[in-house]
């Protein structure tokens, strides 16, 4: 049995029979690593996941929260108490904590605050007060900076000394001067390879790259993957360094701002959250927002074979049942793109694998019967009361709009697994083939439905 279902397995039976003390968890899970207990918890529901958090003591749920993805920590903290949120607080690089401001009620926010270091806290408002989405926003301000006259072995003498948590980056040493201005910098492996009596100002660089504190953090964090850096400085409007943007939080915002990018592609709205992390509602309300405004668009094309399939002549006459084709394959093809292109992208981030293959179908379908009567309901609107298409017409479309959005769904969120599992990139296969494969099971689907109803006589055609 993998490890991932057993780890599972024994936070379920952790949830059936409660423990009475912490002491007395299982073992599996007292040595489980936190990424590894966030990995199995995601494949809980949410309310299971809440159960979890309440029965580990606060530093190991701490941990887990850290390793989840952001929003689903950020869904998760209304209904944790406060200590345990206090703590993730505490832990959190303080760019991430300022993340929280957004989910928690202010003034709980500020009552967590108190429950902190006052030094935590004090950081946490100062970068509060700067623009969402700015670089100030995501930087830390525990740096490693000197003087101009400091020498090479005081350097190293005070990296010896420092505690854990007084330098969140020691890559690069940035050279101040007494108004705080940056003036220049130098790599760690510079430091140690220097003469232990040089100063800072003879080893330093003064071409400085730098990131304005109100500068957007997605510009800085594409100059930082452009020069490869492991941090950039960041000044305020007079010149002082006020921080640096780390990395990590670069490799975030691009990874986020990316994948909205190809998400966006596909037809689904929102940012960029992580697959198993979002729940059903958000699911439906990124995607259907793209298919209603092109289930609309696709309707012109209706209006086109209406026109000439019935006002063209004798020699154009056709069935009425033609008529809606584009409007349902393109519905069955749009939802089949979403759910690929989703699917393909949480793969690619390793946020599924093909092991939750039975729980993805399972969340595509709920998603899919969402959209499907939604789409439905639109679908019979729009043919009985704008084209005058008559109740049977008009229930043949209402009834099959919802079946081969349901259809497309599956295929496309398996579409993809089967892929990685054959060991196909599933970028390469599944959009192309999604479509076509949709097209055409979708014809049979409609005009299956369309028969029926002939049968039971509530469907009559005339050409």
């Amino acid at each position: 049995m993998a490890e991932y279902e057993t780890l599972t397995e024994a936070l379920l039976g952790l949830i059936a029979e409660p423990p009475t003390d912490t002491e007395v968890l299982p073992e599996i899970i007292q040595d489980a690593r936190p990424e590894d207990l966030a990995d199995a918890l995601l494949r809980l529901e949410r309310e299971e996941r809440v159960l979890v958090l309440n029965y580990v003591d606060e530093d190991r749920a701490s941990q887990v929260l850290v390793e989840l993805p952001t929003e689903e920590a950020r869904a998760l903290l209304s209904q944790l108490p406060d200590p345990v949120i206090a703590h993730f607080l505490d832990i959190l690089p303080m760019d991430d904590a300022v993340d929280l401001w957004e989910e928690l009620d202010p003034e709980r926010f500020h009552r967590l605050l108190t429950m902190i270091p006052e030094e935590d806290a004090q950081e946490i408002r100062r970068l509060l007060e700067h623009p969402e989405g700015s670089v100030g926003r995501l930087m830390t301000e525990r740096f490693f900076w000197t003087p101009p006259t400091s020498t090479m072995s005081q350097l190293l003498l005070d990296l010896r000394q420092a505690s854990d948590e007084k330098y969140e980056s020691v890559n690069d040493v940035f050279v101040l001067d007494r108004q705080r201005a940056l003036v220049g910098v130098f790599s760690l492996r510079r430091l140690l390879r220097s003469n232990p009596y040089a100063v800072a100002e003879d080893v330093m660089r003064t071409d400085v790259i730098t990131a304005n504190v109100k500068e957007p953090a997605e510009d800085a964090a594409r100059r930082m993957s452009r020069y490869g850096f492991y941090a950039l400085p960041v000044v305020d409007d007079r010149g002082r360094m006020v921080g640096i943007f780390t990395g990590d939080d670069a490799q975030t915002v691009l990874r986020e701002e990316d994948t909205r990018d190809v998400l966006a592609l596909g037809g689904v709205s929102g940012d960029g959250d992580s697959y198993l992390g979002s729940n059903i509602w958000s699911l439906f309300r990124r995607r259907i927002v793209w298919l209603l405004a092109l289930f609309i668009a696709e309707t012109i094309t209706g209006m086109v074979l209406r026109h000439y399939g019935q006002n063209g002549g004798e020699d154009l006459k056709l069935n009425p049942l033609i008529f809606f084709v584009p409007l349902l394959i393109g519905a069955g093809g749009n939802v089949g793109s979403q759910v690929t292109t989703t699917i393909t992208r949480a793969l690619a981030l390793g946020e599924v694998g093909t092991r939750d293959a039975v729980r993805v179908l399972r969340r595509e379908l709920v998603v899919a019967t969402l959209i499907g009567l939604t789409l439905g309901a639109v679908g019979f609107a729009r043919a009985f009361f704008g084209w005058s298409s008559g109740l049977g017409m008009s229930g043949v479309v209402g009834v099959a709009l919802p079946a081969i959005v349901i259809w497309s769904a599956s295929v496309g969120s398996l579409l993809p697994l089967a892929a990685k599992r054959l060991g196909i990139d599933p970028a390469v296969m599944s959009a192309p083939f999604i479509s076509t494969f949709v097209d055409a099971t979708g014809l049979i689907i409609y005009f299956e439905i369309a028969q029926w109803f002939v049968r039971l006589g509530w469907l009559t055609i005339t050409v």
